[in-house]
């Protein structure tokens, strides 16, 4: 292709942070709180615009890293009640990979290469995604471009085929479109050369569109259904670092109480509930194998009710009291548990995959001592003690001798945004292995944030449709709800987050045959990113090459005479 041709001397520093700063406020208003998920179509356009217009990489760099920085601030002010220098390196970061995109995005469209942004813009911002999301740090795949789609049924159901990228592709393919034509306006006066740039947008569009017609829709009617109580707690963040004895028999208490009331208001209305859900490490207890005040009494609900429960506490296997009438232990998992009325010993789910900066510090917790002082000067109070789990565990509901068993994975907090860590405990050696999914989650990390809660949610809402199966969500703070295989919302705690209650839902089984994300997994994002490494590496072995053949004739060559 071409090199293409930008105004010359281009664009200085007002404009390009005037671009910079409209990119970036379009972004926030397409996710929680407002949620306007079009918007996700427009705010890549300016900064499009800004990558192809600007002067100097430099001015676009400290332009874009300046909006993105404080959209950061903003978005993820949260963190900040849990660890101030956290909560700023965490900003910083993210502007800063922001910051790069946008180099490379404009290394792509602007240099040897001279992409059309029909194609620069979904490769760069696709393949960054899944550096964020699967790759850096672990992985945080939140605030990823194409997760406002969830609420564009259409796009949003081609996640079957592998993962939020692939609508994300098509959703930029439209952006990177619609920014080639503005230049095309005011910028390019060879009307041949613009369609040529334009051509591969309609080709992806028209592709996607193919795709759309194609895909079968998700099953979300009932059918096969079980009953689930959600019980939604409301522990603050506060208490749950500094939980005294009392307080702990306080609010367990008050938990019982409320699934008591749940249970009997269900059997009111002439229904029992199958299983009773309680949100991630609700009970403050050593785990059930070693037992407590906390389990016995959990048991003994069990036993009174005759319902079973699922309840996320902390565990301690090989929990053991030595000669000096102390305990001690090998491992400590964050962990939830099918409490039946049949008895112990009851099945365990452990947590697989630990949050980055929440319960392990990538990378830096292979020095304990380094993460010990981390730990110290960031957040006081915490300590990242936890091990992952080795095997997903999907334990069955209750049933009839007739009937087929339901299965269910657990993904616990985090783990439901990631994923290739839900497609692991849904999916095993090809087939179904789970027929739903219940989320357990303490949100009462977010303070007042509820539009972190909303974030949370809209992550998760992924993994039904790459799954094609029901997603239960249960959480401390709210939101806790009920989310169908297309996607969509269908019920919830009508209290909404930062309360107490309890809702019982009706919940489809699923039991359809593997999807290609199924399958394949994020490889479509992993191709994005791949595509776009080896596109920067031609641009910067072409740019090596200008380099060395500009130098001046007249210089001598090494070793020749003058």
């Amino acid at each position: 292709m071409t090199t293409p041709s930008p105004p010359k001397p281009g664009l200085g520093v007002l404009p390009i942070f005037g671009l910079a700063a409209l990119s970036a406020l379009i972004f926030f208003a397409a996710f929680p709180p407002w949620g306007v998920w079009g918007l996700v179509l427009l705010a890549p356009i300016p900064l499009a615009l800004a990558c192809r217009l600007a002067a100097r990489a430099r001015t676009l760099f400290v332009m874009v890293f300046a909006t993105q920085l404080v959209l950061w601030l903003v978005v993820q002010s949260w963190v900040m009640d849990v660890t101030l220098p956290g909560y700023l390196a965490f900003s910083l970061y993210l502007a800063v990979l922001c910051s790069v995109q946008a180099l490379c995005l404009r290394a792509l469209c602007r240099g040897a290469l001279g992409l059309p942004l029909t194609v620069a813009v979904p490769l760069v911002l696709v393949g960054f995604d899944w550096l964020k999301g699967s790759v850096i740090f672990n992985g945080y795949p939140w605030y990823l471009w194409g997760q406002p789609l969830i609420d564009c049924p259409p796009l949003a159901r081609l996640a079957m085929l592998g993962g939020v990228a692939v609508p994300a592709v098509i959703a930029l393919a439209a952006s990177g479109l619609a920014a080639e034509l503005l230049l095309g306006l005011f910028c390019v006066s060879n009307r041949t050369r613009l369609v040529a740039r334009c051509a591969p947008g309609v080709l992806v569009l028209l592709a996607g569109g193919v795709l759309v017609l194609l895909q079968p829709a998700s099953e979300v009617g009932l059918g096969e259904s079980r009953s689930i109580l959600m019980v939604q707690t409301n522990l603050t963040t506060s208490n749950k670092i500094r939980w005294s004895e009392e307080d702990k028999r306080r609010d367990v208490r008050s938990f019982m109480e409320l699934s008591i009331d749940g249970v009997a208001a269900a059997r009111q209305a002439g229904d029992t509930p199958e299983l009773v859900v309680w949100p991630e490490t609700m009970l403050p207890s050593v785990g059930f194998e070693y037992g407590d005040i906390f389990t016995r009494s959990i048991e003994q609900l069990v036993d009174e009710l005759d319902v079973p429960f699922l309840v996320g506490t902390g565990s301690y296997p090989d929990l053991r009291v030595n000669d000096d009438g102390e305990a001690e232990w090998d491992r400590e998992y964050n962990s939830a548990y099918l409490v039946t009325p049949s008895g112990a010993p009851h099945e365990r789910v452990d947590k697989v995959f630990l949050t980055p900066f929440g319960e392990t510090m990538p990378y830096i917790s292979n020095w304990t001592w380094l993460e010990t002082q981390l730990l110290a000067f960031g957040a006081e109070g915490m300590a990242f003690e936890l091990d992952a789990g080795s095997t997903s565990v999907r334990p069955a509901l209750p049933r009839e001798a007739d009937e087929p068993p339901v299965h269910f994975a657990v993904p616990i907090c985090f783990e439901d945004t990631m994923p290739e860590v839900v497609r692991g405990m849904v999916w095993s050696e090809g087939a179904r292995a789970a027929n739903l999914l219940i989320n357990i989650s303490n949100d009462g990390w977010f303070g007042t944030s509820d539009a972190g809660r909303a974030m949370h949610t809209l992550c998760a809402r992924w993994r039904a449709i790459e799954n094609d199966l029901w997603l239960v969500r249960v959480a401390n703070t709210g939101d806790s709800l009920v989310v169908d295989p297309s996607g969509a919302i269908v019920d919830r705690v009508p209290s909404g987050p930062r309360t107490t209650g309890t809702r019982l839902v009706e919940v489809g089984v699923s039991r359809s045959a593997p999807t290609a994300f199924a399958r394949l997994g994020e490889t479509f994002g992993f191709l994005c990113g791949l595509a776009m490494g080896m596109a920067l590496v031609v641009e910067w072995t072409s740019r090596r090459r200008q380099h060395a053949g500009s130098v001046p004739s007249d210089i001598p060559a090494q070793g020749g005479a003058a």
